[in-house]
């Protein structure tokens, strides 16, 4: 790692769904059943194309969002790629919330709305562009993480 990249993370927290990608791997079976059953040409393409589809779902399920905490910011990120940049002088408050089965799981979101999430428990990151949901089987270390970034040394 380069001496820049460690003095500008301050934390690196990551989250998860490898549940939700050990309950799709079971669905994929139908395909190879079809896959076995039918050689066709419109079989192989089809079970293929399915197959890469939740190959690609467990992939970022199981790897998980990473959430990288700057000296000037948030990076969320998924399998090496930036999602989403949230500069510190943008965020205006932060709180953890509840989240629930139907708001759904994995990047959500319309508009000015987005969501990292596959659990039920969330930070809802109120920006000057809008908001953001981090999810996180501990809530509490993002909020610590995010005290970092913006300079507060504690919040109730």
């Amino acid at each position: 790692m380069s001496e820049t990249y460690q003095v500008d993370v301050l934390a690196e927290e990551t989250h998860t769904g490898r549940v939700w990608g050990l309950l799709i791997l079971p669905a994929m079976i139908g395909p190879l059943i079809s896959l076995a059953l039918y050689r066709t040409t419109a079989v192989v393409w089809a079970a293929s194309f399915v197959g890469l589809i939740g190959l690609g779902v467990v992939a970022m399920t199981w790897s998980g969002f990473q959430y990288r905490f700057l000296r000037q910011g948030v990076e969320v990120r998924m399998l090496g790629f930036c999602l989403r940049s949230i500069p510190a002088q943008s965020i205006v408050s932060y709180s953890i919330e509840s989240w629930s089965l139907l708001r759904g799981y994995g990047i959500r979101g319309l508009g000015r709305t987005r969501a990292y999430v596959w659990c039920n428990q969330v930070v809802h990151i109120k920006t000057t562009n809008g908001d953001i949901f981090l999810g996180h089987s501990d809530p509490e270390r993002i909020v610590r993480d995010l005290n970092m970034v913006t300079g507060i040394v504690s919040r109730g």
